[in-house]
Parts: C-alpha cells; structure tokens; sequence
C-alpha cells in the first residue's frame, strides 16, 4: 500500500485512539507509517543501491514473492510477546497490525500476494 495511505489510515486510528491513549498515540502512529523500512533495506541489500525512487519502482513491479521481516507473523508475535512485558512494545503492535490490515486489504483488492508472511515459511519454500 502506498505511504499516503498508511499515514492517512494511520493518522484517523491514532486521533481515535487519543482519548484512550493520549500522546502514545504517536509510537502507533510512526510505527504503522515507517514499518515499511524493510522494504528498503532488502532493496539495498539486494541491489547495492541506495535510491529511494528505484525501491520503490520495484517493489510495484516485482512479480515474485519477496520476504519483508517487518511484515511476518514471526516479528508480529515477537512484538506481541514483549507487549506483555514494555509498553512501548504494546503501541508498537497496534502500530503493526493497522499497518499489516492495510497491506492485507490492498493484497486482497489487488488479488496478489507480493511478499511471504513468514520467516519459516519463506525459507522451507527455498529448500
């Protein structure tokens, strides 16, 4: 989904969430707009270059399924499990899954699957 989308989907949930949240609103809010970073960085690692406008090129045009850590189950309970314990972790996970419903609804509307949910999953479909 595009960044815009993000921020605006993002921005409506935390000015909702204000009253029950009040400033922590902010960590759901930055979490859900730049959890896209993974993408990022696996185009770095991938291509050695750091252009933003080329990243984003082919991430839209990619026919084959990419791993995003960010936007596994695996970092999604990890993130859950330590909600239990830091508070921070719990805002950072209301971040996460607005940020993964969007994708998840874009992924549906668009009838493609560009990315691999799983760690475990991704690399058993390697071997």
């Amino acid at each position: 989904m595009l960044i815009k989308y993000h921020f605006l989907f993002g921005l409506i949930v935390s000015l909702l969430l204000y009253p029950v949240y009040g400033i922590n609103i902010l960590i759901i809010f930055f979490t859900n707009l730049l959890l896209d970073v993974d993408h990022y960085i696996l185009y770095i690692f991938k291509f050695k270059s750091f252009s933003i406008i080329k990243a984003h090129d082919y991430f839209f045009n990619e026919e084959k399924p990419f791993l995003l850590f960010f936007h596994t189950v695996e970092f999604l309970l990890a993130l859950l499990f330590f909600s239990f314990y830091f508070r921070l972790a719990f805002f950072a996970l209301v971040g996460l899954v607005i940020h993964l419903l969007l994708d998840i609804y874009e992924e549906m509307r668009e009838k493609h699957i560009g990315r691999f949910p799983s760690i475990i999953w991704w690399y058993l479909r390697k071997r």
